[in-house]
């Protein structure tokens, strides 16, 4: 009889395969959103508000290759609080 334990932590490969499509699916909604906002009436205005600044900065911190981006990122808005 096989002991139920923890099972070991997946792969990097298998984390990717299984995260893949929907990082890939809520990048492309927060794409489509800042650009029904900056069409919009007002949106050019809307672009410089300091949310989408905000989003612009967590859009750097995902893309550097700095470790804890997570942090950096609930930091970047806690800071606004």
């Amino acid at each position: 009889m096989k002991k139920k334990g923890i099972e070991p932590p997946k792969t990097a490969l298998e984390l990717l395969d299984m995260y893949y499509l929907e990082a890939r699916s809520h990048l492309l909604e927060t794409a489509a959103i800042l650009d029904r906002i900056e069409r919009a009436d007002g949106g050019e205005r809307m672009m410089k508000d300091t949310r989408i600044q905000d989003l612009f900065k967590i859009f750097l911190i995902i893309t550097d290759s700095s470790k804890n981006r997570t942090e950096q990122f609930l930091t970047l808005l806690s800071d606004k609080d």
